[in-house]
């Protein structure tokens, strides 16, 4: 894409976040409808080691474009910014503690990390635009974030996404993380994922700096998190290109329309050969929880997805856009299959235990399980499992029946301990244990 077609990613986005804000509140007509921000707020926080050589001079710096605001007016219609210094940082604004940074530092070294426990000073950067001017100005802040980190031996705290950075991966993931003026939307934002009762809610942070609402998608599996991230990834990219959606609170994602960035490559080589490359799904408002970000929430409900219930749409969608693979596998059970079936079975006890005490986010438990068929047969099938009570296991069918026609893939099913047949222990770090038949059962499928 051209830089011709750059009016696009201003104008166009103050269009898309006003018909946004109105199609995602449509869901909820109780509340009191708030109006379209037409401000976009930014905020850095620059933690020094040590007292800089001339403060005085730090605090003079001018961001181009901008003018320092000594108040902050009621009603922004120019771009302004402040300089505002800290030195009570225990009481007014302590850096990220340890295990904080072991999550959301980016680019920092253990002693780096201990080192920053120890900060002297903070220079908080806030600044204030109209929603119209906003990527040459969003540029602007992050490159003049970067240039007082790097001459005063600082480090960067991302406000809205809520990640401490060095100035060198700062560079990276903030001003390296364009194409012309098209912004890499997952580079500048970031997806939390978390149990919310028995299912995964995802939601994203730092789509605000783009003048849009953070999107949230509610009660997926973890087996899902992957491409469920994709997808929260391509809504934010489409956004951000000025994808607008339609009036009746429907939007359409297109991967083959997406600007020619490396996330499009990405995803493109992610794809398998059946994935539809396009569909179109219902949004709605989102409803805010703890710890989400003060912004207007784009919830993606699945509603016009075809399928049974919920999961079986989120399934569905995700499997149309992206492509999916299955197969049946006829084999005769014999003493080897059967031998390693029982090894299976006589871990299930601990995995039952360490599912009940809580695994690590992102991890999940599969376990083949036989569903009957019609004719009196069985198919047996991988099941994730959501709750293990007793011998009673309920959890999401993750392959689609090939003769039982009454049943899909996605479905709430509820399965029993003693009828399983082998399991996969799926870890954090992408790692697995388990299937202890999966080996045997392609051996003899291909004699």
């Amino acid at each position: 894409m051209n830089h011709t077609c750059c009016p696009r990613f201003t104008l166009t986005r103050f269009l898309a976040l006003t018909l946004l804000s109105l199609c995602v509140l449509q869901a909820n007509t109780a509340a009191q409808e708030p109006e379209p921000a037409d401000t976009v707020y930014y905020q850095t926080i620059l933690y020094l080691i040590k007292e800089p050589a001339n403060l005085g001079k730090l605090m003079q710096h001018e961001v181009p474009g901008f003018t320092k605001a000594e108040e902050w007016p009621d009603k922004v219609t120019s771009p302004i910014y402040r300089l505002e210094q800290f030195r009570d940082l225990k009481n007014q604004l302590p850096p990220p503690d340890m295990q904080t940074l072991s999550y959301f530092g980016r680019g920092l070294s253990r002693q780096e990390a201990e080192e920053l426990q120890q900060a002297e000073l903070a220079i908080v950067l806030t600044a204030a635009y109209p929603i119209e001017q906003n990527i040459k100005h969003l540029k602007a802040l992050n490159n003049f974030s970067h240039r007082l980190a790097t001459e005063n031996g600082g480090y960067l705290w991302d406000s809205e996404t809520r990640e401490l950075f060095t100035p060198d991966v700062w560079k990276v993931q903030r001003l390296d993380a364009w194409h012309g003026d098209i912004p890499l939307a997952h580079q500048h934002t970031v997806i939390h994922a978390y149990q919310d009762t028995d299912y995964v809610r995802a939601i994203t942070l730092g789509m605000a700096k783009f003048g849009l609402p953070d999107i949230v998608v509610n009660k997926f599996s973890w087996s899902s998190n992957r491409s469920m991230g994709n997808l929260i990834n391509i809504v934010a990219q489409s956004l951000a290109e000025g994808v607008v959606p339609e009036a009746d609170g429907r939007l359409t994602l297109n991967i083959d329309q997406l600007a020619d960035t490396p996330f499009k490559k990405e995803m493109l080589e992610s794809l398998l050969d059946n994935a539809e490359r396009q569909v179109t799904l219902s949004i709605a408002s989102g409803k805010w929880e703890e710890g989400d970000p003060q912004n207007i929430l784009l919830e993606l409900t699945f509603h016009d997805i075809e399928g049974r219930d919920l999961h079986a749409k989120q399934e569905a969608l995700l499997s149309r856009l992206f492509g999916w693979e299955d197969s049946i596998v006829y084999v005769e059970q014999n003493k080897q299959i059967e031998a390693a079936s029982n090894r299976a079975k006589e871990k299930l006890s601990l995995l039952k235990e360490a599912f009940n005490k809580g695994l690590n986010p992102g991890e999940y438990i599969l376990l083949k399980a036989p569903f009957e068929t019609p004719d009196g047969g069985t198919e047996w099938m991988w099941v994730e499992v959501i709750t293990w009570r007793d011998d009673s296991i309920k959890g999401l069918l993750k392959n689609e029946p090939f003769k039982i026609p009454d049943l899909h893939g996605g479905a709430e099913v509820t399965v029993s301990q003693k009828d399983i047949f082998d399991y996969i222990w799926n870890r954090a770090d992408g790692s697995r244990e388990g299937n202890e038949t999966g080996e045997l059962i392609q051996k003899y499928q291909n004699q």
